[in-house]
């Protein structure tokens, strides 16, 4: 999987399993745009014929290798071999859990991390009602262990 946007005059291209990041030109963005998978024998042909009004056939033919190297480099379209570890961890039994109880602090020191408190966000409490009830989901699914973590976060008051 792949994300793909333009910033400040810049096409980048985020491949999502391998975390490389591309930047890009017109021509390889807009290839990409159109590039149907998996790669056949007739890709760059069609790839050519969809893009020979607005490029060369030579910049077509160029972007198609260097995204094709990148594709055997597995750093574009590349396999997402976390799927299956990612499923197994959600059927596991939970054996932590941090309750952001305080998106609040009344100290407002101006050196903090959460912007004096307010963590970029809107002020605000957890409610004791979603406490008791994220602590009943620790304490369901952590499917009987003996020992447990539950970590209160957030700044005064605590």
């Amino acid at each position: 999987m792949i994300h793909k946007y333009s910033l400040n005059g810049y096409n980048i291209v985020l491949d999502v399993n391998s975390g490389a990041v591309h930047v890009v030109d017109d021509v390889t963005s807009d290839l990409l745009d159109i590039l149907d998978l998996p790669i056949t024998d007739d890709s760059e042909g069609e790839l050519v014929e969809k893009l020979q009004h607005k490029y060369t056939v030579e910049q077509i033919t160029e972007a198609y290798q260097d995204v094709k190297e990148l594709m055997e480099q597995d750093l574009l379209f590349s396999e997402d071999t976390y799927g299956d570890y990612a499923a197994k961890m959600v059927s596991g039994p939970v054996k932590a859990m941090c309750l952001h109880i305080a998106h609040d602090c009344n100290l407002r020191c101006k050196y903090c991390f959460a912007s004096t408190g307010e963590y970029g966000g809107k002020r605000a409490l957890m409610s004791s009602e979603v406490g008791k009830k994220a602590i009943d989901y620790l304490l369901k699914y952590s499917y009987g262990r003996k020992n447990l973590e539950l970590d209160f976060f957030g700044g005064e008051p605590t």
